[in-house]
């Protein structure tokens, strides 16, 4: 037949058995490693792919295929999105996008429903209590989606439910035992987060109810027992962070008698007409590119953007190259403290502007050991900012230094212009080597050694 033993690889044909194990050979100039072979299974179903990349192209490019539909409503790749580190996972997707595409349609409503309250009924999953909560709050979508007309729905309120269900999990509640109270624990984040949308919703009783049970909550681990009002040590109802250090001073604002302890704030109200006048030329040059939204999910209409000045221990190309003089302060003055930090914002400076008819609807930060400091630039008639259900108002060249872990609203509803001010956020002046002995981590970095 004129094929002896080793005809075929000699072809380059190769015979059934060749197939059957090898995807690449030398006889076809596919391999460049001369002493081996490349045998292995599934070769019939990789070529088949190999063959088709379709799909493989489809994926690169973000168009979901079935799977991905079955399993998210929002994307990362559809840029709907803004936390980068985790996707959003869960069920009932069929039915919650039929609901979306037309919010008018009873059946489709009443079905998403059913669908989200068997999942509650049902589920005892860790990731999924966390997806679709997050999914139903907006926590994670660029913007609202369910609470974009209400803030007390049905499918707002299944969310609150979820949170419930999730602080009650035995992997929520062992955050006690596995992280310090200098890490982001699941119960303060998710008791905050619901205090907090009960608040928007105007559901101030059951707020106060939650607080209430969560700093009546007691722990006995294997690791750390903690005592009512030490497991979640809030405060006051307006003060409820998910990371709280103990020892230090609390008061939402602070006055000028306390800025001794605050040099910023001199700093700033010294300096402050380089500042104005360097932001007046960025502004009227028309550089809005070094502007971006700030927190896209807490408000709904208007224009609420940041340049960021200092951030993660940096100073930002922008402060470099478009506000030299004031990035030249700065750098005089920051980092406050050679000291570890619990968040990524615990010092970073950004210069702020908001549009006439923007509402930030109240949040909190996420440490106490972080202070907001305000210096007031342009544009301040007819602003607020409300702290702990009190209103302040900015006045130019001067500074209001508050403590950003309690509730606060901003609002340009009565402003006359574009409101623009500069945000730095700064230590508190209590920190000290002594809040981190006895710790590796803190929840945004590790603890030197030598400071354990």
């Amino acid at each position: 037949g004129g094929q002896g033993p080793g005809g075929g690889e000699a072809s380059g044909a190769p015979d059934e058995r060749e197939e059957e194990y090898a995807l690449f050979t030398h006889a076809q100039g596919q391999l460049h490693c001369m002493d081996r072979e490349l045998r292995h299974r599934c070769v019939k179903e990789l070529r088949a792919y190999l063959e088709d990349k379709d799909q493989a192209a489809a994926e690169a490019s973000g168009a979901p295929d079935e799977r991905e539909e079955e399993y998210a409503l929002f994307t990362h790749a559809q840029g709907q999105l803004h936390c980068m580190d985790r996707e959003l996972r869960h069920r009932c997707v069929k039915e919650l996008r039929a609901y979306l595409e037309d919010k008018d349609q009873a059946a489709a409503r009443e079905a998403a429903l059913a669908c989200v309250r068997e999942v509650l009924a049902e589920t005892q999953d860790y990731w999924e209590l966390k997806n679709m909560t997050h999914l139903l709050l907006d926590l994670d979508t660029v913007e609202h989606v369910f609470d974009k007309t209400s803030r007390d729905n049905d499918f707002v309120l299944l969310g609150l439910r979820f949170a419930d269900k999730l602080m009650q999990h035995p992997e929520c509640m062992g955050d006690f035992d596995s992280k310090s109270h200098l890490e982001c624990r699941c119960v303060p984040l998710y008791g905050k987060i619901s205090i907090l949308k009960l608040k928007n919703a105007q559901r101030y009783e059951e707020a106060q109810a939650l607080f209430g049970r969560l700093r009546n909550l007691t722990w006995r681990g294997a690791v750390r027992s903690y005592a009512a009002g030490e497991a979640v040590p809030w405060d006051n109802i307006h003060h409820t962070p998910q990371i709280w250090v103990p020892g230090l001073r609390s008061m939402p604002i602070w006055p000028r008698k306390t800025w001794g302890d605050l040099p910023i704030c001199s700093q700033l109200e010294d300096n402050f007409g380089t500042i104005r006048d360097e932001v007046a030329a960025v502004l009227s040059s028309g550089k809005d590119s070094v502007f971006s939204d700030a927190y896209r999910f807490l408000y709904e209409k208007g224009e609420w953007n940041r340049a960021l000045l200092y951030h993660g221990r940096n100073f930002t190309p922008e402060c470099e190259a478009v506000f030299p003089k004031t990035c030249a302060l700065l750098k005089q003055w920051l980092p406050s403290k050679p000291l570890p930090w619990t968040s990524d914002q615990n010092e970073q400076v950004m210069v702020i502007k908001m549009k006439v008819g923007t509402d930030v609807e109240t949040h909190s930060g996420p440490s106490n050991n972080i202070l907001n400091i305000h210096l007031g630039i342009s544009g301040l008639e007819g602003a607020k900012l409300i702290v702990a259900n009190e209103t302040y108002v900015w006045e130019e060249g001067k500074v209001i230094a508050w403590d950003g872990s309690y509730d606060h609203r901003v609002h340009c509803l009565e402003c006359k212009q574009e409101r623009v001010i500069m945000m730095v956020r700064y230590m508190h002046p209590d920190m000290s080597p002594e809040h981190y002995r006895g710790h590796a981590r803190t929840h945004f970095q590790d603890i030197p050694v030598e400071m354990q």
